[in-house]
């Protein structure tokens, strides 16, 4: 009796092992939860990374779209978004009444990338005298063999009028970069753009506190155009007109620095810090005493210089940087006695 009662332990836990098997887990694309949501002029724009992994870490190769979908909350309502609770109240929203406004795929999934982000725009529209409604946005990406991610981070919205651009933008070319300064009546921050021609229009700065800024990304020899939009809270105003600036290569490189005169029997070593900019040399010069100066070098590339054989007494050296446009520094100084 006990051996049967065995055998029959054995065949019910050998028939659990040997059951259908299981279906496999659907890959589904992972879930975005880095969505923004901003305001430009009279736009709103989501910004949000390329999904390219599964929920599982694999490479997402097939992703066929990604959606947006939309829903309001009425004026009025919009501070029960607010805090802990107010994050499973969206969530709850966009599951319960949200549609989806766009369909990112084929040729407008391309068009809406931008490097590794996916930016959306939308027309926002502002009814004087009436109090806007709260936009509650997410985003969920789907592949092409029918799995689809869960639901995004939920952004919320409220479209306002856009502020005015600033007004006087001024611009002066110097030999650090190019200054810009503009004048604003409300307190705001700032977005710098710059346009050049292999680049078009780009985003130069943000968040720029005051009403100036240093570009020293400029490249001496290149034409450039800069404009300014002001920025409130999430929304960001038309931009100032343009301002054309031709950044010619007319400003001499910095004095080299840290010049020393090191004598050694038989030769005086020169020593200076090389600078930062691209394609400097250098021009090294010597006297003895109160005589005039003679040229030992007018095209040296490196930043030391070996005087061999120099005059006995009391030396002077000069050395001075230029640049591919031939502007010519000052010169730095040394002195050192000459002999054996």
């Amino acid at each position: 009796m006990r051996r049967a009662f065995l055998v029959l332990v054995v065949v019910v836990a050998a028939c659990g092992r040997k059951g259908p098997p299981l279906p496999p887990l659907r890959e589904v694309p992972e879930t975005t939860t880095d969505l923004v949501a901003y305001q430009e002029e009279s736009e709103v724009v989501l910004r949000w990374s390329y999904p390219t992994l599964t929920r599982s870490g694999q490479p997402l190769r097939d992703l066929e779209a990604v959606e947006v979908w939309r829903t309001e909350v009425a004026p009025g309502q919009e501070k029960s978004l607010e805090g802990p609770q107010g994050v499973e109240l969206k969530r709850q929203l966009i599951l319960a009444r949200a549609r989806p406004v766009a369909r990112l795929s084929g040729k407008t999934l391309e068009i809406a990338t931008r490097g590794s982000k996916l930016e959306y725009r939308e027309a926002a529209t502002v009814v004087p005298g009436q109090s806007p409604p709260t936009l509650l946005y997410a985003v969920r990406s789907r592949r092409g063999k029918g799995g689809v991610s869960d639901f995004s981070n939920v952004v919320s919205f409220q479209v306002l009028p856009p502020p005015s651009p600033p007004s006087n933008l001024q611009t002066q070319p110097l030999a650090e970069g190019v200054a810009l300064s503009w004048e604003s009546p409300v307190e705001a921050t700032f977005r710098v753009e710059r346009w050049e021609e292999k680049g078009g229009w780009q985003v130069l700065a943000e968040n720029v506190a005051s009403p100036r800024f240093l570009d020293t990304t400029a490249q001496q020899g290149t034409v450039y155009a800069y404009r300014v939009r002001t920025t409130t809270r999430t929304v960001t105003g038309p931009p100032t007109p343009e301002v054309r600036v031709e950044y010619r290569d007319i400003f001499p490189p910095p004095v080299p620095s840290n010049l020393v005169c090191l004598p050694e029997p038989g030769r005086v070593v020169l020593r200076w810090d090389p600078g930062a900019e691209e394609g400097i040399r250098f021009k090294v010069f010597r006297r003895l005493g109160e005589g005039s100066w003679l040229h030992l070098s007018d095209d040296w590339a490196e930043a030391s210089f070996v005087d061999e054989n120099p005059p006995m007494g009391e030396l002077t050296y000069a050395v001075k940087a230029f640049d591919r446009a031939g502007n010519e520094s000052a010169e730095a100084t040394c002195s050192a006695r000459g002999g054996p």
